[in-house]
């Protein structure tokens, strides 16, 4: 069988000849050919490192949202839904209980919640708190964030007291510091210390903090004898418990919140301007004659309310707040007094930052918030559930929903059609478009860097045409067409791209198997950042993933392009005529 036989569908035989004369010429080029293998190899290990690292970041947020923040889905109110940036507390339930008997009935646990936002006041001054009232054996049901208290004890029903992220524990200066100036330290103690014991005692616990350095050094102005202090990490349990005592006893731990409770009801009396410009403009169209029929017009320029029944005033407060009219919700002040009992270092950042857990029941009556037994949510895990396992199917909306409606009917009821349950994943869908921009941005420049490595194929078979134009002309004169010559450099180049990624394959797996196996503690890198979560949800360890498909892909994606990185610079050398070839210099 001829070679270069023009006209003829090239066979397999032709095939695995030209293969051959790749081979030889990647072998009598050895040094360009491991340089390039080299560019390949290191562009795809770093590919599949980068995207396996990214893919654990991803998985270990995902677990903590719904195992720290959230739970799998959430029942709530669907007007508080729409509005839930606002955090409308005024829309909230009060059969809770019923609810949760009938999701326990259907092999789901939950929690209730009722969730606002205010200011917390401490001695040394104050912080915006998103609070959430909690019952604290369902929190802990439900939740894995509870035990992660590293100084004092999670909150317990009947007593005002509160469970504080260590980060606003740090900004309020309460509980424990872990980083303190000395003279922050010496203030501490002279308020804090009984006797000269409990002065030495609490000097002991610390040393002097090590000097940041590197790319992670904060900026911070020292002066001498107000060194930055750290809580040394071997202190024992007991120990930390004598301390938390005595700053208990100081009364540093004491604290005010300042919240707005949130109240809807129907106005007794509207101005004409704000019934006109605010209130019937945003109605729908089928609710106005129903708030219309409520009111009554009166000489003095203002509407009164004449509507007496109570099914039809329910009807037109929500039907007002539908609309979004702020006079159907009244602002009440409140101020209550609490102790800090806990300071929480999970490792999800929400619980550690500006968030306080307080119990439910103490907020029920005028002494705390005039709850009367409501809640804005009820958040809901199925039982059993491992922790590593994000929702499925059992624990969609629809499925949840399903079970509630089952266990209601066990017990005679409906679910009210106010009510409707929202998963974690709507919940958190401006988090996972952040998340992608945060994998994306990283994989688009180990893509980059496979662009250049694919940019050195290129250059490299241009190269190799050069130094061989006499070789090439003679090759083509003795009968190799232009089609032949274009396939034998795309198989120069596919062997270059493949032999790179293997290589490229084994050294991201093997690099990325620490990862995998035992993973990366960020806990530190976060302290050092005060409490940064580099952008997930995340502050402790991590481990990578393994994505076959990615390192399957990988390789095949390295291979195939760099065989088609070959074609322009060929094609370019066959346009020479065979003449010009072989006297080519």
């Amino acid at each position: 069988m001829r070679l270069y036989e023009k006209g003829v569908i090239m066979s397999i035989n032709g095939i695995w000849e030209l293969k051959k004369i790749a081979l030889r010429n990647l072998a009598r080029h050895k040094v360009k050919t491991l340089l390039t293998c080299a560019a390949i190899m290191v562009s795809v290990a770093v590919y599949i490192f980068i995207n396996s690292w990214l893919g654990g970041m991803a998985i270990e947020s995902r677990r903590n949202i719904v195992n720290y923040e959230i739970g799998a889905a959430k029942l709530q109110t669907k007007l508080y839904f729409e509005k839930k940036d606002e955090m409308p507390s005024y829309e909230n339930f009060t059969d809770w209980k019923v609810y949760r008997a009938a999701l326990n009935r259907e092999g789901y646990v939950s929690a209730p919640r009722y969730t606002f936002a205010g200011t917390l006041f401490s001695a040394s001054g104050s912080a915006p708190i998103m609070f959430y009232a909690v019952e604290p054996s369902a929190e802990e049901e439900v939740l894995r964030y509870v035990p992660y208290v590293d100084f004092g004890r999670y909150v317990q029903n009947g007593n005002f007291e509160i469970a504080l992220g260590t980060i606003a524990a740090e900004k309020l200066k309460v509980g424990i510091p872990t980083r303190p100036y000395r003279l922050e330290l010496e203030d501490l103690i002279a308020s804090a210390a009984q006797n000269r014991a409990d002065e030495d005692f609490i000097r002991s616990l610390y040393d002097v903090a090590p000097s940041a350095g590197g790319f992670l050094a904060m900026e911070e102005k020292i002066t001498e004898g107000n060194e930055r202090m750290i809580l040394k990490r071997n202190v024992p349990q007991t120990g930390l418990d004598r301390y938390w005592e005595l700053i208990i006893a100081s009364g540093r731990n004491e604290v005010r919140i300042n919240a707005v409770i949130d109240i809807k009801a129907v106005p007794e009396m509207i101005r004409g301007d704000k019934w006109e410009g605010e209130l019937m403009s945003a109605l729908r169209v089928e609710d106005r004659p129903l708030v219309e029929a409520a009111y009554e017009y009166a000489d003095f320029g203002a509407y009164l309310l004449i509507e007496e029944d109570e099914g039809q005033l329910a009807l037109v407060l929500d039907a007002m707040i539908r609309a979004g009219y702020s006079g159907a919700v009244r602002h009440v002040n409140q101020l209550l007094d609490a102790v800090v009992v806990g300071v929480i270092n999970s490792p999800d950042p929400l619980p550690n930052g500006n968030t306080a857990y307080i119990p439910l029941d103490v907020l029920q009556d005028e002494a705390g918030m005039m709850l009367e037994g409501a809640v804005t949510e009820l958040i809901i895990r199925e039982k059993n559930v491992p922790d590593a396992r994000l929702p499925g199917k059992s624990e969609s909306s629809a499925a949840i929903t399903a079970a509630l409606e089952r266990g209601l009917a066990a017990q005679g009821l409906p679910l009210p059609e106010e009510l409707a349950v929202h998963t974690w994943m709507e919940y958190m869908e401006d988090y996972l478009g952040y998340e992608a921009l945060q994998n994306g941005a990283p994989q688009v420049v180990a893509i980059m860097l496979l662009f250049l490595s694919f940019l050195g194929i290129s250059n490299t078979i241009l190269l190799a045409i050069l130094e061989r134009t006499r070789e090439i002309g003679m090759m083509r004169a003795l009968g190799m067409t232009d089609k032949q010559m274009i396939i034998t450099y795309m198989l120069e180049a596919g062997f270059l791209g493949f032999f790179g990624s293997v290589l490229g394959i084994i050294l991201g797996c093997i690099i990325n198997y620490p990862m995998v196996k035992y993973g990366m503690d960020i806990s530190a890198i976060a302290d050092v950042m005060g409490g940064s979560s580099l952008g997930f949800r995340t502050t402790s360890n991590f481990r990578s993933v393994w994505n076959v498909e990615v390192i399957i892909g990988s390789g095949i994606a390295a291979t195939l392009l760099s065989s088609f990185m070959a074609i322009f610079p060929t094609r370019r050398a066959v346009k020479m005529p065979i003449t010009n070839s072989l006297r080519f210099e």
